[in-house]
């Protein structure tokens, strides 16, 4: 129970102190990389826990140290207490059990969002609301309404979270809760960069903020209010948000809200190019992410130093970072739940379904009833004019109201038609190039194997034969001679039926020159870094084939699919292998359910004939990562 106590006082670490200029003066700002967790909880709170005298005592002490590892963000310590306090009331017979039970499943709750770790949270969240009914635990109830938005934002789906948040901010009686839901929808708008409305929202609740709600959302709101300043290059502006956040956090032992400060610093730094300062900043960000457990912001931080190092063209530190942020990912994938989240999910959305049903329906009768009496008020005036009139304006209205229908569908459905008429022939075109490519390339290697082996051999063989007669005179040596000059017409010939640019071309000006020609024309940014330059040009022809075909493949398929707007190809010789990572920040897709097509089996047959390896990393609204290492054999390296 009380696994935090041994730690003790935490240490500190300054890893550096980097100089800022300002417009009127200059100021030093100091970084801190903690070397252990800190603990802000009293001791005497673990000595008051310790000795309990009864299970009440206890679960609200519990309580009460989950919210302080809640203000200072320590995620594992959030879930443990969580936890403990879950299996302390399901051991305990207590009256209040079933809102302990809630808290309980709340706390739990953040401390999984906190890690990332987003189907977790939303397990809770849910379970918590079908727990908490609106009736008799309606502030409980809207904690876990907001704490399930901010799931749904985190994974991008605004559509799904937006009526969630306006819902907490109409209809809860929790005054932090409306606070914090507003504060939501800025952040909903900010990541779709719309700086205007999301600024409208954060204002607000800088404006209406009561004194005895915690000031952590203050600094959290000072912290976005910084990123829209850094969104429009106002870098000067934006640091007078983020430092002053950083030092109050650090003050106020807001531990996970100072490494998001510290982030915040590091993209301030990187924007302005000093990324020396950047590098320092971001390392000590991704330390305190680490030692925090905070595997999502962990992903953000190599991200922007992936980044930093590939402007510093260090592809190769690019590229273990790249290799770490799938690590990380995997780590989340492996702590997720998704089966029974998502039963979860559909038993939710299927009780907000049938609550607005009802809704309707209510509406819907209060609406019949108006429209009764307004009938029944003009019958009386007006019944002996309508009996004559009322049916051919009837008629006339439908039958109007379903000729403008039946133009409208027309017009709807000749649109649709010629949409799907000119993508099927789109793709029709893209695959019948590529078959006829394919076709030829096959019937080159044919007929270059047919004329270099039958034809050429039999040449030779007659050459050979006529060179071994006892007796030779003029005309068998320029027999000799013609066969000899027919001999040498036929192996040029056969060679020159191969593609010639894999035979004299390099593998970095083939797929530099052929992005070129994609981009031409196109709002795409595709970038291709390949380290060392020198000693990945050295592959044989026949990999430079190959290599450049799949190259190709996932730059189709992604273009095709992905809807990306940046793609980053690395391509590394290290080791005796060869490394490509490709990698976009398109839709993405979801693993498991995805059906493999033929650009796919395409790729694994290459791998196949390489002895290659192909890992493949994607979640919907995440972009594809795409990981493949081929080893290096004699052959595939040019003499």
């Amino acid at each position: 129970m009380h696994r935090y106590l041994t730690k003790g006082i935490f240490s500190i670490l300054i890893l550096s102190t980097i100089m800022l200029y300002s417009q009127d003066n200059r100021e030093t700002i100091s970084y801190s990389a903690f070397g252990i967790t800190p603990n802000t909880v009293p001791l005497s709170l673990y000595r008051k826990l310790k000795n309990s005298p009864d299970a009440n005592t206890t679960l609200q002490l519990i309580e009460k140290i989950a919210q302080i590892h809640t203000l200072a963000g320590n995620t594992d310590s959030i879930t443990y207490y969580g936890e403990l306090l879950k299996s302390e009331t399901l051991k305990e017979n207590v009256a209040d059990k079933q809102l302990y039970l809630s808290k309980a499943n709340n706390i739990i709750g953040w401390g999984k969002l906190k890690n990332g770790l987003f189907d977790g949270a939303m397990k809770h969240f849910l379970e918590g609301i079908s727990n908490s009914s609106i009736t008799e635990m309606h502030m409980m109830h809207y904690k876990h309404q907001l704490g399930l938005g901010v799931v749904y934002l985190e994974q991008k789906e605004y559509d799904t979270a937006l009526p969630i948040f306006e819902s907490c901010v109409t209809e809860s009686l929790d005054i932090e809760t409306v606070i914090l839901a507003k504060k939501f929808l800025g952040d909903i708008y900010l990541d779709q960069q719309d700086t205007e409305k999301a600024t409208s929202y954060y204002l607000d609740v800088l404006k209406n903020i009561p004194t005895d709600v915690p000031n952590k959302i203050n600094m959290e709101v000072q912290i976005n209010l910084g990123i829209i300043e850094l969104f429009h290059d106002r870098t000067i502006k934006a640091m007078e948000y983020f430092v002053p956040v950083k030092e109050k956090a650090q003050e106020n032992h807001f531990y996970d809200l100072y490494i998001d400060a510290v982030y915040q610093i590091g993209r301030v730094y990187f924007k302005l190019e000093q990324y020396d300062a950047a590098e320092i900043i971001l390392n000590t960000a991704y330390i305190n992410a680490v030692q925090w457990n905070r595997l999502e912001l962990q992903r953000k931080v190599i991200q922007m130093l992936k980044n930093l190092y590939a402007s510093r063209k260090k592809y190769k530190n690019a590229y273990a970072l790249m290799t770490q942020y799938v690590d990380i990912t995997q780590q989340i994938n492996t702590k997720q739940n998704k089966k029974i989240v998502k039963e979860l999910e559909v038993k939710y959305q299927t009780l907000e379904k049938e609550k607005e049903i009802l809704s309707l329906k209510e509406e819907q009768i209060i609406k019949e009833s108006e429209l009764q009496r307004q009938r029944t008020i003009k019958k009386a005036f007006l019944i002996g004019f309508l009996v004559v009139l009322l049916p051919i304006i009837g008629l006339l209205v439908l039958y109007f109201q379903k000729l403008k229908t039946q133009v409208a569908l027309n017009k709807s459905q000749e649109e649709v038609n010629t949409q799907k008429v000119y993508g099927l022939m789109k793709d029709q075109e893209l695959n019948l190039i590529k078959a006829t490519m394919d076709g030829q390339d096959k019937e080159r290697q044919r007929l270059a194997r047919e004329l270099h082996d039958s034809v050429g051999g039999n040449l030779a063989s007659i050459k050979l034969q006529l060179s071994n007669t006892d007796k030779t005179d003029q005309q068998q040596i320029n027999i000799i001679k013609q066969v000899d000059e027919t001999y040498n017409q036929v192996r040029d010939f056969s060679h020159n039926l191969i593609p010639k640019k894999f035979q004299k071309n390099p593998i970095t000006p083939l797929v530099k020159e052929y992005i070129n020609n994609v981009t031409n024309g196109s709002d795409q940014q595709i970038s291709f870094h390949p380290y060392p330059e020198n000693e990945v040009d050295q592959i044989s022809p026949a990999l430079t084939e190959e290599l450049f075909k799949i190259i190709q493949e996932l730059l189709t398929n992604c273009l095709k699919h992905a809807k990306a707007q940046n793609i980053d190809i690395y391509l590394n010789h290290h080791n005796d292998s060869l490394q490509l990572l490709f990698e976009d920040d398109g839709v993405g897709f979801e693993t498991s359910k995805a059906v493999e097509g033929i650009g796919f089996k395409n790729i694994k047959a290459r791998l196949k004939s390489l002895s290659g390896e192909m890992f493949v990393d994607s979640a919907l609204n995440r972009g594809t990562v795409i990981s493949i290492d081929i080893p290096m054999q004699e052959t595939t390296i040019k003499e």
